[in-house]
């Protein structure tokens, strides 16, 4: 009988905890929901409620501390944000929690701290550096040097190919062109070449002059650490790919395989020469006989629009 009362108390416990978890959950759907309509007062009431000094739901613990932000309880919020962090959270919830640290802290004039905030933030994958630029929190310290560095450093985190040194070496081709037949003065037509894909790609926009012809070339590393372009035209036939790129002698030199009208394969080579600021050469070149003779297929030079 002693065994069975055991059992039955051990079972009344076990329902209760049940019963009291799944009310607590319904609570805490309830506190998220009014987190995600914006109502922080209404959240953080919630939120308070649930969680003790003990709870390890570092989302949540980081949810009413913006809730606390969100409603002047800026020394709540750091307490919180704390909490949340203390539990050794996932990456992306300590970068939330170490980037909203450092806007209270910014607010507070605790420029150091905050600064520091943000350097953790980066370290746990933090990329929203837009944020850094916009929000009012940052407004009293945003035009100091070590905030610009801490702002640089968090662009790069998002945008790593912009701090690649083989990433940029095609740099001298982006810009807006006025593009020539070499060693002429007769207009070829128009590009504009632009920087990608957080700086991963540069996109060149080719119109001909007076519309004839239109294209497009994709230029980026590819899978073999080699520079790649792949260009689509308009007219019959205008997709290419120009492939084992290499910036060596001034120039960024590709090589293809293509055919002539006549169906024969061709081997070419394409370079872009970089002569200074404002000025680059592109030179195409194909040979039916392996490279023992050479046929210019055409040559052009880019001049840049001046602002």
């Amino acid at each position: 009988m002693k065994k069975l009362n055991v059992i039955i108390a051990c079972s009344t416990i076990l329902l209760w905890s049940s019963i009291n978890a799944s009310a607590q959950s319904v609570k805490m759907k309830k506190a998220d929901s009014l987190y995600y309509a914006q109502d922080w007062a209404g959240a953080k009431h919630i939120y308070s409620a649930l969680l003790t000094d003990t709870s390890s739901n570092g989302v949540a613990w980081n949810r009413l501390g913006f809730c606390n932000y969100n409603t002047g309880n800026y020394k709540g919020a750091l307490y919180d944000y704390k909490k949340a962090l203390a539990n050794h959270p996932i990456p992306p919830l300590k970068a939330s929690a170490y980037s909203r640290m450092a806007r209270v802290n910014a607010l507070q004039n605790q420029t150091t701290v905050a600064l520091a905030n943000i350097d953790s933030a980066i370290a746990s994958g933090y990329v929203a550096y837009g944020e850094l630029d916009t929000l009012k929190d940052f407004n009293a310290i945003r035009s100091t040097a070590d905030f610009k560095k801490i702002r640089e450093k968090a662009f790069l985190a998002a945008n790593p190919c912009m701090a690649d040194p083989k990433a940029r070496v095609f740099d001298f081709w982006v810009g807006k062109w006025n593009v020539y037949i070499t060693g002429t003065n007769t207009l070829a037509g128009h590009s504009l070449v632009q920087v990608v894909s957080g700086g991963c790609a540069l996109l060149e926009n080719w119109e001909s002059l007076g519309n004839a012809s239109a294209g497009k070339s994709l230029n980026f590393i590819d899978a073999n650490n080699k520079w790649r372009q792949c260009w689509i035209g308009s007219y019959p036939g205008g997709q290419q790919d120009f492939v084992d790129g290499e910036y060596r002698d001034t120039a960024m030199r590709f090589t293809f395989a293509t055919t002539d009208a006549q169906g024969h394969k061709l081997i070419g080579r394409f370079m872009f020469y970089n002569e200074g600021a404002d000025k680059v050469r592109q030179f195409n070149e194909t040979s039916i006989d392996e490279g023992k003779t050479w046929t210019t297929a055409y040559d052009l030079t880019y001049l840049r629009v001046k602002p």
